[in-house]
């Protein structure tokens, strides 16, 4: 990344309404469906990994199932 595009990166923790505007911005030409698309964005970002007392490794993954009709671009 270039010195301009990591200070928009982080100039943008600074906006309103962050979350919605990431997610409203996957797929723009599918209309409504934020749910589903805030979905898709916390699955890009992933989760964190954890380690139990137990000594049991957690993936960070977050799993998310779409469903809809065929072909309306749920891949």
């Amino acid at each position: 990344f270039s010195k301009v595009e990591q200070n928009t990166v982080v100039n943008m923790k600074d906006q309103d309404n962050l979350y919605t505007k990431m997610a409203e911005s996957i797929a723009p030409g599918v209309y409504g469906h934020l749910d589903v698309k805030k979905g898709i964005l916390l699955q890009l970002f992933g989760g964190i990994k954890k380690d139990t007392t137990d000594k049991i490794q957690l993936r960070g993954d977050i799993n998310i199932c779409i469903v809809g009709d065929p072909a309306t671009a749920k891949s």
